[in-house]
Formats: C-alpha cells, sequence, structure tokens
C-alpha cells in the first residue's frame, strides 16, 4: 500500500475517533482518551531514548501519566495549580532516590530525560481534559485540533507543491517557510469559520478579532510543536516516533503539534475570560 493512502485511511479514521469524542461528550470517555495517548507517548518517547542508549525510568513516566491527568481532570479548580506544584517535584525527588541505589545503571542524563517526559507529554496532554472541562468544551477543543491538524495540512500540501525556502533544513529538512505561512493561513480561516458557526448556532460571543490573532499564535505554537518531535527524533536517530498510526507514524508523530496547542488555546479561553 502506497504511503499516501496509508496517510489517508489512517486520517479518516483519526477523523472519526475525533468526531466520536466531540459527539459523546463523555467524562469517562474523555478520561480514557487523554490517558491512552498520554501512556503510548511516554512508551514512544522512552523507546526513543533507548534507542539513543539512554535510560529513562520508564514507571516514572507511566505514573505521572495518571497523576497529572487526574490533577487537571478529577480535582476540584482550586486544588489543580496546587497538585502541579507537589506532584511535579514529588515525582522529582523520587527520581533522584531511585537512581540514587541505581546508580549503576541510570545517571542524572536519565533522570533529566525521565523529568522533561513528565512535561513534554502528560502534562501538555493534561490540557485537553482542561478544556474538555471548560463550558463550550468542545468548540475549544475543536480550535486546539483545528490549529494543529488543519495548519498541518496546509503546510504540508503547499510545501510540497510550492515550498522553495527552508524553514529550518536541520531539523526538519522538508518543512518550508511558503509551508508555514500557509498553514498558519489555513488555522486563521479555519478560527473564523468555526467562530462564525458557534456564535450564530450555539449563541457564543467569540471575538473575531481575538480568534484572529489566537489562531496565528496558536499555529505557530503547533509548528515548533512540530519541529520539537523532530528535533527529538533527530538527536535519538529515528524516523518515527512508532507505528500505530500507519502513514504517520507513532501518537508523538500525529499527535506533536496538538501539544503545544492545547496549552495555548487554553490560556488563550482563560485571557477572554479575564478581558469580558
Amino acid at each position: 500500500m502506497k504511503e499516501k493512502t496509508k496517510r489517508i485511511i489512517t486520517a479518516i479514521f483519526f477523523v472519526l475517533a475525533v468526531i466520536l469524542i466531540l459527539v459523546l461528550n463523555n467524562k469517562i470517555v474523555d478520561t480514557i482518551f487523554v490517558t491512552l495517548i498520554s501512556l503510548l507517548g511516554i512508551h514512544e518517547y522512552n523507546n526513543a531514548f533507548k534507542a539513543k542508549g539512554h535510560h529513562p525510568i520508564s514507571w516514572i513516566g507511566y505514573l505521572s501519566c495518571f497523576g497529572i491527568f487526574l490533577m487537571g481532570g478529577i480535582l476540584p479548580e482550586e486544588f489543580k495549580m496546587a497538585s502541579i506544584r507537589i506532584l511535579l517535584p514529588l515525582l522529582l525527588i523520587i527520581g533522584f532516590i531511585y537512581i540514587t541505589f541505581n546508580n549503576e545503571k541510570y545517571n542524572i542524563i536519565d533522570i533529566s530525560i525521565t523529568i522533561f517526559s513528565l512535561l513534554y507529554i502528560p502534562f501538555m496532554f493534561s490540557f485537553l481534559k482542561l478544556l474538555m472541562l471548560m463550558e463550550n468544551s468542545r468548540v475549544w477543543l475543536l480550535f486546539a485540533i483545528l490549529g494543529a491538524s488543519i495548519s498541518d495540512t496546509c503546510a504540508y500540501e503547499v510545501g510540497s507543491r510550492f515550498g522553495k525556502r527552508k524553514l529550518s533544513e536541520k531539523i526538519s529538512p522538508k518543512k518550508t517557510i511558503e509551508g508555514s505561512v500557509a498553514g498558519i493561513i489555513g488555522a486563521v480561516v479555519s478560527y473564523i469559520i468555526l467562530a462564525l458557526v458557534s456564535n450564530h448556532f450555539l449563541g457564543m460571543n467569540i471575538n473575531l478579532v481575538f480568534i484572529i490573532i489566537m489562531g496565528i499564535v496558536v499555529s505557530i505554537m503547533g509548528q515548533f510543536g512540530d519541529l520539537s518531535a523532530s528535533l527529538i527524533k533527530r538527536y535519538c536517530g529515528i524516523k518515527d516516533f512508532g507505528t500505530i498510526m500507519p502513514g504517520h507514524g507513532g501518537i508523538l508523530d500525529r499527535f506533536d503539534s496538538l501539544l503545544f496547542t492545547a496549552p495555548m488555546v487554553y490560556v488563550f479561553v482563560k485571557i477572554s475570560m479575564l478581558l469580558m
């Protein structure tokens, strides 16, 4: 099967899964989804660094998927930020204690890689759950998804056809400035359409100027999310993080932009609430 065909088939399944999550609007389904992609992401991340010869402490990463996620999804609002300040230092301390008694296998680089994984994957994915808990949650979740997927698709299609100037050749040789600009435009257009639809049919009052600014920033951050994943893969000497999504690679290959867009949408929504 051709690579492009695989990408299309996987993309169709991905779209159907997103539609299912949006339509169901079920806290249990949301919980399972965010926890699952966090666990799979940690697994792929650990395997990538193991391929480079490092020894990330896997069980700490898996534990954080549940801890940071539960912090973002189940605890009352007033305890969420306090939980971050408690959980992350606690896992850091546990990690250092663990390598102290296992110093023949692990070193300071291994614990550093492990702690970074907690911030990079489950913590960033927890913002998906935070968006899911907001009023009009499905609309904001869709903004995060569109900021990643539409931007990525437009950047890929325009960049592969018309791209001439490299965006960051050493990190990701195929990405171009033309593709990047197309990604930003695509994200902004999709944001305007979604805002207009939400205002008309759901009675929301989304400011279009605000949403255009959000579209630009979120698209740019999503592209940095993609480049960040490429940076890790280039260091580890791998092409893809995994094979669970044929034609796309692993969870981190497909969701690398979403890791950055979800927190940015959350920040913008919070800012909009303060300005109202």
